[in-house]
């Protein structure tokens, strides 16, 4: 979500009135109030419907710039504060804060045996100083796309490692064809996240490591510069209109890009429009002297419950179908982050006859290789990426001095909301 840096520091300067959760008699019809997006919309009306006899659900539609700022309304007053919400990830960190103190955290015995288990790794965005405060609806996991018709007709090799990604890259564009562009939130998602670039790692809720001149930085902008200078990498947004019209209908034979890149991008008809029974998945390649080939994420929503709800267990109950019910995250339009659930929306997907092979078996591995240094903060650094990141390359400045840029506006940023900033 995009605010300014002024209407986030109000935010963290409200004091949280939410009063704790109230002793209800058990006979009581328990209430649940939702605040949610046009998406998630039909999936929590569809649960509201099964439940009618045993629990009062009311919908409402909040645009999700409304959400936090009706919430510091509702701190004010002291009352009217939904029980669930849905929101963007980042945000987490902000309603966990004791400022704000809407987050209620999800301990074993409201979340029920077993159940957040089942997310294994993907959940851990919600971990904050070792609690869980909210539960991931979706992933947006990075992995290599690419045309398997075109590789096989150049010979090429699927690269497994970031070295082999370049000289790929280099070889496609000898051939006519293009590795992606990067002059938007793609680039921080794909190349610096799981590379490990600390422009905002989280150590604990107070300290960041900020360090752009850390070699997990530099080696990105050592491999990707040469990629855009020879034209292989596009400065251009993937949205970008002269972009998509230079190269649609199959001229991207290979980019990294998020798990809903496929159907959302890709295979788009008013987008790349790329044809059908060519493109395929392959997990991340690996960077250089790391173990495992880590992805980034460009997306993922969360589910959030009020600690201050009447009916905490209803509420969370809420949350638990929202991410589970097979009818429901089958007919999804993005991977699920529950575990149980994202191996009923695959076995849709393989099914898919516009991809080659079965994409979901990369999206499941990296589901659970999200690179975990990067978390959840206290201030709009996905508005940053947008506003310095991916400008300053759409604009043509060296990719190192990018970076650099990013992160020491982050620094400035961590610091006016409360962070400790270290550098090593």
């Amino acid at each position: 979500m995009r605010r300014t840096v002024v209407g986030l520091s109000m935010a963290l300067g409200l004091v949280a009135v939410a009063a704790p959760m109230a002793v209800v008699a058990q006979d009581e019809k328990p209430k649940v109030l939702v605040w949610t997006d046009a998406v998630r919309q039909p999936g929590f009306e569809a649960y509201r419907d099964s439940v009618a006899d045993t629990v009062d659900v009311t919908v409402e539609l909040v645009a999700q710039a409304d959400i936090l700022p009706k919430i510091q309304l509702a701190n004010q007053a002291g009352s009217g504060h939904p029980d669930v919400v849905f929101a963007q990830p980042n945000e987490i960190a902000i309603y966990q804060s004791p400022q704000v103190n809407y987050a209620l955290e999800w301990t074993p015995e409201l979340a029920g045996e077993g159940f957040l288990e089942g997310f294994g790794n993907a959940n851990s965005w919600c971990v904050i100083d070792g609690k869980t405060w909210c539960i991931k609806n979706d992933l947006a996991q990075t992995v290599l796309w690419y045309d398997a018709v075109t590789f096989e007709e150049l010979g090429l090799t699927v690269p497994t490692t970031m070295d082999e990604f370049a000289a790929t890259a280099l070889q496609l564009k000898e051939a006519g064809y293009s590795t992606g562009a990067i002059g938007e939130q793609i680039f921080y998602a794909a190349y610096l996240w799981p590379s490990g670039c600390p422009v905002a790692d989280v150590r604990s809720s107070t300290e960041l490591y900020i360090n752009s001149q850390d070699p997990k930085c530099t080696r990105v902008a050592e491999l990707v510069q040469p990629l855009v200078d020879a034209g292989a990498l596009d400065r251009r947004s993937p949205f970008d209109a002269g972009f998509t019209a230079e190269i649609a209908g199959g001229k991207v034979a290979m980019t990294l890009g998020p798990s809903w890149y496929g159907d959302f991008i890709i295979g788009e008809p008013s987008s790349w429009n790329h044809p059908a029974g060519r493109i395929a998945a392959a997990p991340m390649p690996k960077w250089e002297g790391d173990d495992v080939a880590y992805s980034g994420e460009w997306g993922g929503g969360i589910f959030v419950a009020f600690q201050g709800s009447k009916y905490p267990q209803a509420a969370i109950d809420t949350l638990k179908w929202m991410v589970s019910d097979p009818a429901h995250v089958e007919a999804g339009p993005t991977f699920p982050a529950y575990g149980p659930a994202n191996e009923i929306w695959t076995a849709r997907v393989a099914a898919d006859e516009y991809y080659v092979g079965d994409v979901g078996e990369a999206m499941t591995v990296q589901s659970q290789l999200i690179r975990p240094n990067v978390g959840p903060v206290r201030y709009p650094l996905d508005s940053e990426i947008g506003a310095t990141l991916s400008t300053m390359i759409r604009d043509g400045a060296p990719i190192q001095a990018a970076i650099d840029a990013l992160a020491q506006q982050s620094a400035n940023l961590a610091q006016t909301v409360g962070y400790s900033v270290v550098s090593q």
